[in-house]
């Protein structure tokens, strides 16, 4: 092989390395759509997901029945987890003192 051959071998070489170095190295696949976590929906941090707040997520609202395997009107976290776009099924400690009822937190009022 003569210096001339040689030559174009080792640019061909060289340019295919580039080629191969430019190019992605593995698929592009299209973007899951976003996972949303049970608490963001359960807006009333009861646990369940009714009709109601399934609203605000149009993917859900149009799979809840299917949801809703046991026919009881709301969607429990195990039934929110089989949704494709389920992020964390867990929902939301009850925390009492959060709770509505007229009391809460009055033992840390000031007296006078």
């Amino acid at each position: 092989m003569n210096t001339h051959a040689k030559m174009r071998l080792l640019l061909a070489l060289l340019a295919a390395g580039v080629a191969h170095a430019q190019a992605p190295t593995e698929k592009v696949t299209p973007t899951e759509e976003a996972k949303i976590d049970f608490s963001t929906v359960d807006k009333d941090a009861n646990g369940k997901l009714s009709k109601e707040e399934a609203l605000s997520v149009a993917d859900l609202e149009s799979m809840f029945d299917r949801l809703d395997t046991d026919r009881d009107g709301s969607v429990s976290p195990t039934e929110y987890s089989r949704w494709s776009r389920a992020g964390k099924a867990i929902p939301l400690p009850h925390d009492p003192t959060t709770a509505p009822s007229g009391s809460a937190g009055s033992q840390h009022m000031p007296s006078h």
